[in-house]
């Protein structure tokens, strides 16, 4: 018998999981399976210079249409380095720039600091959506109530979004009653954003003891319950054969055979493994969907103002 209780919680835990992972890796695992990978956000690594007083001062509103150039071309560091010049005049144009340049570049941090300091209109409505960005969708709401400006339905949009980040159907609903859907620029993200009030209204999450309990009375049907089929029959296959062939040997060679042991210690260890992996998959599969539901909003609550101010 594999003396378990003498090994650290963790080392217990991570045979299992490592049983886990070779079922659910295995071709029959991975069949027809696709990963959610989250896109990273760079660090902040660009650094403005200080201005020299003596070289001949520079206006930011003047270079406005070459720095969109440079940004719609992926040309961000370049934009970044003109916009860095010494001889730039600090400005609230200046600061939108620098701002927009940096959040075009995912240095989201430094874009959040560059943008609120710019009384720009644009300038607050990209300073949202980094704030939401950074998991911040309470504070980029407060920031969103002090506009009183024409682009009312613009800021409805992005205040249905932000509810919608925090859960909340029935604030969306009385945001997304402003929307018109007569706005070019808006209309194709207010119907996005209602379907994806109209998921999350449906949505229930699933309960990963559940799945835990149907992998335990029998094995693949937690990660079935996940929607995993591939790793279902994997964990099934792999369990069921081991099981298996511990009773042949059992009925063969009798309990205390070498021949009966090896194969039932192994077989336990899946059979813990694909009940363990049961309760992590269905984990991964609520986290997915807040996942794919927020970058959904995300993309929709910035996509228009590309359209509108670029």
């Amino acid at each position: 018998m594999l003396a378990f209780e003498s090994l650290p919680a963790q080392h217990v835990r991570g045979v299992f999981s490592y049983a886990d992972s070779l079922m659910r890796n295995s071709r029959i695992g991975r069949a027809g399976k696709q990963h959610f990978i989250p896109v990273a956000v760079k660090p902040s690594i660009w650094v403005p210079q200080e201005r020299d007083a003596s070289l001949a001062p520079r206006y930011a509103s003047d270079e406005c249409g070459f720095v969109y150039y440079l940004i719609n071309r992926d040309l961000t560091r370049d934009a970044l380095e003109l916009l860095a010049q010494p001889s730039m005049v600090p400005s609230d144009t200046l600061s939108f720039l620098r701002g927009l340049a940096l959040f075009d570049d995912l240095q989201l941090e430094a874009a959040d600091r560059w943008l609120s300091a710019s009384s720009l209109e644009p300038a607050l409505f990209y300073e949202v959506v980094a704030k939401a960005h950074l998991g911040n969708p309470a504070q980029a709401q407060r920031r969103l109530e002090t506009y009183s400006g024409p682009r009312s339905e613009l800021a409805c949009l992005q205040m249905a979004g932000l509810d919608l980040l925090q859960g909340n159907v029935g604030k969306y609903r009385a945001h997304a009653a402003s929307f018109t859907y007569s706005d070019f620029n808006l209309t194709e993200s207010e119907r996005a954003l209602d379907n994806v009030a109209n998921s999350v209204a449906s949505h229930r999450d699933k309960s990963p003891l559940a799945a835990a309990l149907f992998s335990a009375l029998l094995p693949g049907t937690g990660q079935l319950y996940a929607g995993n089929t591939g790793e279902a029959l994997s964990a099934f296959l792999t369990v069921g054969s081991l099981a298996g062939l511990t009773a042949v040997n059992w009925h063969k060679y009798g309990v205390k055979s070498w021949h009966t042991i090896v194969p039932g210690a192994i077989g336990s260890v899946f059979y813990i493994g694909n009940i363990y992996g049961a309760y992590i998959s269905v984990n991964i599969y609520n986290q997915e969907f807040k996942d794919e539901t927020s970058a959904v909003v995300l993309y929709n609550i910035h996509i228009p103002l590309r359209s509108i101010y670029h």
